[in-house]
């Protein structure tokens, strides 16, 4: 174990963001089944087009959690970074992965919440362009610049956190990895199935982490 540790203070906030991504992912899974769900592609184009048409306003508040949730997820590993010993250039470089990762995230949450409604008023070809960049640069991209800093700090933790920690931390790369390849695929299923799987074990592995490095040594 390393001989030296930040500030007690980090350690302490480290604890509270993690709860805090607890919490928000939890809300965010939540108001996926009920405000998101009949907007997305679970249903045929014309139900998700006029639901949204129609009445779009729990969807942006909807997605407006999910645009929480990764600022959350910054704020957690940029606060980790900080009490690691030495500061190392992997956990720069997960912050700046992270960081970049959140960028396209919150761009394409914009798009869920401001660019969606109103294709589906204007017909179905700018929606589907609209609608798939979305799902694409978030699960793909965005999810796999978060899947690839959470790697780097992994890496990083070696010889630190403990095995439950370690567990959820590859659970949740393994599965973040799954969801980042199938959002290739436009299908409303396999995400689904992925999505679960590496919120749940991301989520875990922010809180074994936290409270490994508040633990005195």
């Amino acid at each position: 174990m390393p001989a030296e540790r930040s500030a007690p203070g980090g350690a302490r906030l480290l604890v509270v963001l993690a709860w805090a991504n607890v919490a928000a992912h939890v809300a965010g899974l939540i108001v996926a089944w009920w405000a998101l769900r009949p907007g997305s592609m679970v249903l045929p184009l014309a139900a998700r087009m006029h639901h949204l048409a129609a009445s779009s306003y729990a969807w942006r508040w909807g997605w407006g959690i999910w645009m929480l949730c990764a600022l959350l997820l910054v704020a957690f590993v940029a606060v980790l970074r900080r009490q690691l010993p030495g500061d190392p250039v992997a956990a720069q470089l997960a912050l700046h992965l992270t960081a970049a990762g959140m960028a396209v995230d919150l761009l394409c949450d914009a798009l869920q919440i401001q660019a969606l409604p109103l294709a589906a008023r204007s017909g179905p070809g700018l929606f589907l362009v609209l609608e798939r960049l979305a799902f694409f640069g978030g699960l793909t991209v965005a999810n796999g610049l978060y899947t690839i800093g959470v790697l780097l700090l992994l890496i990083c933790l070696r010889g630190i956190v403990g095995p439950a920690a370690r567990f959820a931390g590859w659970a949740s790369v393994v599965s973040g990895f799954t969801l980042a390849v199938e959002g290739v695929v436009p299908s409303p299923v396999l995400p689904a199935l992925a999505t679960g799987a590496t919120l749940g074990f991301y989520c875990l592995w922010t809180v074994r982490v936290a409270y490994d490095l508040r633990a005195p040594r």
